[in-house]
């Protein structure tokens, strides 16, 4: 019971184990005395009612069934959604230890946001075991209301994990029932693009190409009506693979054209080799600027620039 007050107390007081078991316990003993696991000394009790502000008689106080303040969850969910968007993961430990998964009172989306913060440090940390509890757990959350922003983000992260096991039938299958349910709603919307997004990167990586291409399409057209630019170079490198690989050329030359991502520059030797430009091919594959690396890690840029090195000669 004392350690139950003590957190509660602490979490009132907005503080982490940390902040509060410096220079008096270790942050591990703290979290011990918190689980119940010991009984603190009455010297120890002293000095954390000290930091705490309290008396050591508040500690033996019943733990009070108190109600979350929602408005300072929402403010403090929004806050760290905005650290991780600025690539900000440093401090989300001390949102982790505030343990908000585990109050009943926080309504499903809520808590589904908070779950998709866990899902998303964690991967950040490699942590890959508790990243598929967390993103499982707020896609369930989640899919208790309408299809917002944050159930994509959850979507997306998991179609990560599942392109990581080549599972891509369960991919298309969580992506195309996300896509069809944002278009019973709205045809024009960042959602779609960025669903529709995933969809045309999984059937690249199952070779199927033409319907690949027909994403593309579809997102570049969303993507004019709404005026915005979503990760142009990474659809631009996806139409150019796919155009490469159903052998359109032509279209090839104009879509490399537009763009200066180095990878392009494979593309257009191949496309220049393809139409019979072996000179201008040459020249290109001999300059090329790409990563090597990345290169590699594509299985359609790898067979590509295997095939150019065997007919133009050049390493």
């Amino acid at each position: 019971m004392i350690g139950q007050r003590i957190k509660e107390i602490r979490n009132n007081n907005n503080l982490t184990q940390e902040e509060l078991a410096d220079g008096i316990i270790s942050r591990t003993y703290l979290s011990l005395i918190e689980k119940g696991s010991v009984h603190p000394s009455t010297n120890v009790l002293i000095k954390l009612s000290e930091r705490l502000n309290c008396s050591v008689n508040d500690f033996m106080q019943e733990v009070s069934h108190f109600r979350y303040n929602d408005v300072e969850i929402l403010r403090e969910i929004a806050y760290y959604e905005q650290k991780m968007e600025q690539g900000d993961y440093s401090s989300l430990h001390y949102f982790i230890e505030k343990e908000y998964e585990g109050v009943e009172q926080i309504p499903a989306p809520d808590s589904g946001r908070v779950h998709l913060l866990y899902a998303k440090y964690f991967k950040h940390t490699g942590d890959r075991r508790k990243l598929t509890i967390h993103i499982d757990r707020a896609l369930a959350l989640l899919a208790t209301v309408s299809i917002n922003q944050a159930y994509i983000d959850a979507v997306i992260l998991k179609v990560g994990l599942l392109a990581e096991e080549e599972e891509h039938e369960a991919s298309l299958d969580l992506m195309e029932d996300t896509l069809y349910t944002i278009l019973r709603f709205s045809d024009f919307d960042l959602g779609v693009i960025r669903i529709m997004f995933e969809i045309a990167q999984c059937y690249h990586e199952c070779g199927e190409y033409l319907t690949s291409s027909r994403f593309v399409a579809r997102i570049k057209k969303h993507s004019r009506m709404l005026n915005i630019d979503y990760r142009r170079d990474d659809l631009s490198l996806l139409e150019g693979k796919n155009l490469a690989m159903l052998g359109k050329v032509k279209e090839l030359e104009s879509v490399v054209s537009q763009s200066r991502l180095p990878l392009m520059q494979l593309l257009d030797s191949y496309a220049k080799y393809r139409n019979g430009n072996i000179r201008a091919a040459e020249e290109g594959f001999k300059n090329l600027d790409s990563d090597p690396e990345m290169i590699r890690q594509d299985k359609v840029l790898s067979n590509i620039h295997e095939e150019l090195e065997e007919r133009l000669g050049f390493i």
